[in-house]
């Protein structure tokens, strides 16, 4: 199929920040399943660590890895050391204005805040800020990692200052869905780490290395409306094996080495973002010959790149799952709006612990396309389309698209 970028003509609204932000799962996150979270479970408010913990993992005192839980997290939080949660599912973490996870342990051994692993599934990430110590390069932890994770939504969260990354993904991980996140660097580097490298802002790290057996034919990510802001310096991200689509991103930051690391059998798609001027934008940083393929196409500060390197199929993201998209001439005034564009910036209440306080958007089941005679489609096809979506509260919205 030729390369379709998705235009909206009637356009549905949800709750969120501007009206560019739909509030819901995009792209990876909603192929082949659904993120949901804690949709339909209790709802609690947590203000330490034990409460946050408790809130995970437990029922009645009693541990219960997968029932469903909607968990607000109010202030700061403090962590001591990386926390891991296996098998974590169901769950949807919610920061209220001004939430934070933080870990000021710069050591390899206690550095990091939160590592999802051993299969956790269906988890929802919203407006929480993640505070580390600053980058060091001594192989330590990130502000977040999922490892052999599948169906997590981050969203509206604030990356700052981690040791070795603010947020990796790696180990076979898949269906992820990356929305409206800010990633910086506040501190300045240390120095002298067992590494070598004297200045880490290195940010997203997908897929850990190059012999790994579990990360081919995984790690696929959707990046969208984030921003990569002042101090990062790298890994924006850097990807191995994975299908990863960057779609209206912001890049602010004047010093990068560079933007998009093209890993061994990685196949990259950067569309209509924008690129601060005389930025290095991709790079090869591992061995030579790697096999890679990249697509950058309609962005500010950034030429159409179409580069293969190996014999691989270049991936179009339009022919996985249907998408909208901004005006690349839009993307710095809207995600890079300090009160309503990427970061932790919604404002989400409480209501003292009901979970009837906020509206947890709902989540598209099934979509059927149809062209315009009402003949059903098997995917979204050049020009005029109508999209049937079956929604998790019994609704169903009818969307006009047209595919260019």
């Amino acid at each position: 199929m030729a390369m379709a970028l998705v235009m909206a003509i009637g356009v549905y609204a949800q709750s969120g920040t501007t009206s560019y932000d739909i509030g819901m799962p995009i792209g990876w996150a909603t192929v082949g399943g659904n993120v949901t979270g804690g949709s339909g479970g209790e709802t609690v408010t947590v203000t330490t660590f034990q409460e946050f913990d408790n809130a995970m993992l437990r029922v009645n005192g009693k541990k219960d890895t997968e029932v469903k839980r909607i968990i607000y997290v109010k202030g700061d939080i403090f962590f001591s050391t990386l926390i891991t949660y296996n098998g974590v599912k169901n769950k949807t973490i919610i920061g209220l204005p001004g939430a934070s996870f933080v870990n000021m342990d710069q050591t390899k051994k206690n550095s990091g805040i939160l590592k999802f692993t051993n299969n956790c599934q269906n988890i929802i990430l919203r407006n929480m800020t993640f505070k580390g110590p600053g980058a060091y390069d001594v192989d330590g932890n990130d502000n977040l990692l999922i490892q052999e994770g599948h169906y997590f939504w981050v969203d509206h969260c604030d990356f700052q200052d981690g040791v070795d990354g603010n947020f990796d993904i790696n180990n076979g991980s898949d269906h992820i869905a990356v929305t409206w996140c800010r990633f910086r660097y506040l501190l300045e580097p240390k120095a002298g780490g067992s590494g070598g490298a004297n200045d880490h802002r290195y940010s997203n790290l997908i897929g850990s290395s190059d012999s790994s057996t579990k990360d081919p034919g995984h790690l696929n990510v959707t990046f969208a409306n984030c921003w990569w802001d002042v101090g990062c310096m790298e890994r924006c991200p850097r990807v191995r094996f994975g299908k990863v689509h960057v779609l209206n991103c912001l890049f602010t930051n004047e010093g990068y080495n560079y933007c998009f690391g093209t890993g061994i059998e990685s196949n990259i798609y950067v569309e209509k973002c924008h690129i601060c001027e005389g930025t290095s934008v991709y790079k090869n940083p591992g061995k030579s010959g790697t096999t890679y393929n990249i697509t950058i196409t309609d962005c500010i500060g950034a030429n159409d790149v179409r580069e293969r390197v190996g014999t691989n199929d270049y991936f179009i993201p339009s022919n996985f799952y249907a998408y909208t998209s901004m005006d690349k001439a839009l993307v710095k005034e809207v995600v890079g709006d300090e009160q309503t564009g990427a970061g932790a910036t919604l404002d989400v209440h409480d209501g003292q612990g009901e979970s009837s306080s906020i509206e947890l958007p709902s989540q598209t089941l099934h979509t059927e396309y149809f062209d315009a005679a009402g003949i059903q489609q098997s995917r979204l096809k050049r020009g005029f389309n109508i999209l049937r979506k079956s929604e998790s509260d019994g609704s169903v919205r009818v969307i006009k698209m047209l595919g260019l």
